[in-house]
């Protein structure tokens, strides 16, 4: 039994010894692994004892604790002297992070950019944008939009502007501003004895004109009560877009035979109404008081003269009248000329544009005249209505411009001048900053609306943007001397500087001896592990070769008894 005992702890002991060695081994191997983590931590301090940051030194004083982050380029402040500094990527198109993407999103801008500065209308869209995503309080963009959008701000110029545009209804407008501007229409006015035409107005079913003598001398009254000189020839266009008012009249042939060939004959009346400066004034008018800049409104305003001036005029100018563009046009049953004057007179209000009524006689009988009419007062409504229309977007307005006046909706009439709304320009508040972060937010929306934006939601985190900068991988578009924005390297910016980050550095140092510390002891756990475990399998191997010992002399004591 003892030497089967013996054998059994000889197992024991082989079995723990191996144990032992096999924990040995692995500790050995934690050991090397950490003395590679103390090469990789040390490596590391050594990379932070070179580490750089970048600073923004906009002032050029030598500080070094503004950090250059995505927010200071991007939002308006003293620092950066309310102009951005937009990041780009190699391509140029602009970083945004997913804020200003929405913004961008809310105002139709695709990623590619739309390749030019567009309306003042995206651009307020854009501000609405802003205001939605929290970048901006709605005060702020209220002001901002308030301000008249300078398309080329960034593109050319640096100039602040400083008008601010609010929003005013037809009626306002009218009241406003079409009551103090006044026209003297007295040299539309002819008498050479055959050919006369009238300035006249309707009231109560009946009408009431004047024509003015060719030498000025003298004046023929047309109908009962006509009104003095001076109420009739100059009046205001709120007047005349309250009123109805009309020129209408009839042209000898023979006049023109005289040499008259500017006033009589077959064209006097059109081209004289077609060429006088009512309808500059009408153009000047608008374009004095709406933002010009705004190249859509613009846009509108030059579609409204277009319009109107081809329902003034005639196609033809010479001995060949043509008539195809009037609004009404057809052979009188009369060849009297006070028949057809009074032909023409009476129908003129029905009808958008010039009203023609040929002579009974045919176009060209000598002698005989034909009429002529154009209602000022539809006229003019169309004019403001055809603005009107381009603004609203064809597609979806309820306004229209027809030949006749039933199937017209004018933007004058009572219920639509009091919807409808445009912008005036008007001199700004230059208190504050408002003007400032308006010229900041069109230079921004400017680049992304011309150079298209890419996202990028990790752009606001500060070592990602330095990174990325000093890598290459992206790049800042700064504002050069001929106020155009240019891509660039972040090195060739003067208010950007690469600076030793001893803050790093510290923070780098700190990390080092934390790490090291931690290394250093599990190491020393590690050491005392592999003591204890050494101590251990020296007293198995002394147990080892003493149960050996035991069984050997076991064995040889047996076989001697034997031998006996």
């Amino acid at each position: 039994m003892g030497l089967a005992a013996s054998q059994a702890r000889l197992l024991t002991i082989t079995s723990r010894k191996s144990d032992c060695e096999y924990a040995s081994m692995a500790f050995s191997h934690e050991k090397i692994a950490l003395a590679r983590d103390m090469n990789i931590v040390s490596a590391e301090y050594q990379d932070a004892l070179n580490q750089t940051k970048l600073v923004y030194d906009f002032y050029g004083k030598g500080d070094t604790t503004t950090d250059l982050t995505y927010g200071l380029l991007m939002t308006p402040s003293e620092l950066n002297n309310y102009m951005p500094t937009p990041v780009t990527d190699p391509s140029g198109r602009v970083v945004l992070d997913s804020k200003l993407v929405a913004a961008a999103r809310a105002a139709g801008i695709p990623q590619e950019g739309l390749g030019c500065t567009p309306s003042s209308d995206i651009r307020d869209r854009f501000i609405d944008g802003l205001i939605s995503s929290g970048l901006i309080t709605k005060t702020v963009g209220e002001n901002v939009k308030g301000v008249q959008y300078n398309p080329t701000m960034g593109i050319g110029t640096q100039d602040i502007i400083t008008t601010y545009t609010e929003s005013i209804t037809f009626d306002e407008f009218i009241d406003k501003y079409l009551d103090e501007t006044t026209v003297d229409l007295s040299g539309l006015l002819y008498d050479a004895g055959g050919s006369h035409y009238y300035l006249g107005k309707k009231e109560n079913g009946k009408w009431s004109g004047r024509r003015w003598n060719e030498t000025a001398t003298g004046t023929e009254n047309e109908g009962s009560n006509p009104p003095t000189e001076s109420e009739m020839h100059k009046l205001s266009i709120k007047e005349i877009l309250d009123g109805n008012y009309a020129i209408y009249g009839i042209g000898w042939d023979s006049d023109k035979i005289k040499g008259k060939d500017e006033l009589g004959g077959l064209n006097c009346l059109i081209d004289k109404v077609g060429s006088c400066s009512y309808w500059d004034t009408l153009f000047e008018t608008l374009s004095s008081v709406i933002d010009t800049n705004d190249t859509y409104t613009l846009a509108a305003l030059d579609y409204a003269m277009q319009q109107t001036q081809q329902r003034v005029v005639s196609l033809g100018i010479g001995t060949t009248l043509d008539t195809s563009n009037a609004a009404y046009r057809k052979k009188s049953s009369s060849s009297q000329d006070s028949n057809v004057n009074a032909q023409v007179r009476d129908m003129n209000d029905n009808y958008v544009g010039y009203v023609f009524l040929q002579n009974k006689k045919g176009l060209n009988h000598e002698g005989y005249n034909n009429g002529y009419a154009i209602n000022l007062t539809n006229i003019t409504k169309a004019f403001y209505t055809y603005f009107a229309e381009y603004m609203q977007g064809f597609a979806t307005t309820d306004l229209k411009v027809s030949n006749l006046r039933s199937a017209s909706t004018f933007v004058t009439d009572p219920a639509e001048r009091r919807n409808f709304s445009f912008n005036i320009l008007s001199e700004a508040d230059t208190t504050g900053n408002n003007m400032l972060i308006a010229g900041f937010y069109d230079a921004l929306f400017n680049q992304i609306a011309t150079k298209g934006w890419v996202e990028n939601e990790n752009v606001t985190n500060k070592e990602y943007m330095q990174t990325m900068l000093k890598n290459g991988c992206m790049f800042l578009s700064s504002l050069a001397d001929d106020d155009y924005y240019y891509m660039s390297n972040y090195a060739t910016n003067s208010y950007i500087k690469e600076v030793t980050d001893e803050e790093g550095i510290a923070l780098a140092e700190a990390k080092y001896q934390r790490e090291k510390a931690k290394i250093n002891s599990k190491e020393n756990i590690v050491d005392m592990k592999m003591k204890n475990l050494d101590t251990e399998i020296n007293a198995l191997t002394t147990e080892y070769e003493t149960v050996k010992s035991v069984i050997t002399n076991g064995i040889k004591t047996g076989f001697n008894r034997y031998e006996a």
